[in-house]
């Protein structure tokens, strides 16, 4: 029995131990963090056939350079010809969310039916000008948004 070594090892488990709770728990916040950080935004264009799809009025807000906007109605036959097509000038490079609030107020009085907004950044538009055009619809009661693809 000289020859034989002993096949019983105690394993450290304590550093293991110590590093799956440390996971868990980061794992947990990052969940809460996730869920705090989202918009609840649908797919607006496609998805459903065009016979189930009733006609509602749709604003489309292209961003142009130096923080100009176009907003452009879409299936809004009584809405009045001068609403149908508004541009907002960009104030320094950025976006007026003053300027763009009154044009919005203008629109769901002439449409108060209007409750989806449709967004088309360009690839160089800023992400907080976007969260922003986002948030001033919210703020008017627009609350179905959608972000077009570039």
């Amino acid at each position: 029995m000289k020859g034989k070594k002993n096949l019983d090892t105690e394993v450290n488990l304590i550093a293991f131990i110590s590093l799956l709770s440390v996971l868990i728990c980061s794992l947990l916040l990052s969940v809460i963090w996730v869920q705090i950080g989202s918009l609840n935004i649908k797919q607006a264009v496609g998805g459903q056939s065009s016979k189930d799809k009733e006609k509602v009025p749709v604003v489309w807000v292209d961003m142009l350079k130096k923080g100009g906007l176009q907003l452009k109605l879409q299936d809004a036959p009584r809405a009045p010809k001068v609403l149908k097509r508004i541009s907002v000038q960009g104030l320094d490079g950025k976006i007026d969310f003053d300027a763009l609030g009154e044009k919005i107020v203008q629109i769901q009085k002439a449409l108060p039916k209007l409750k989806m907004a449709l967004i088309r950044p360009q690839a160089k538009s800023d992400y907080e000008e976007v969260i922003g055009l986002m948030d001033q619809f919210k703020k008017a009661g627009i609350n179905d948004l959608g972000l077009n693809p570039l």
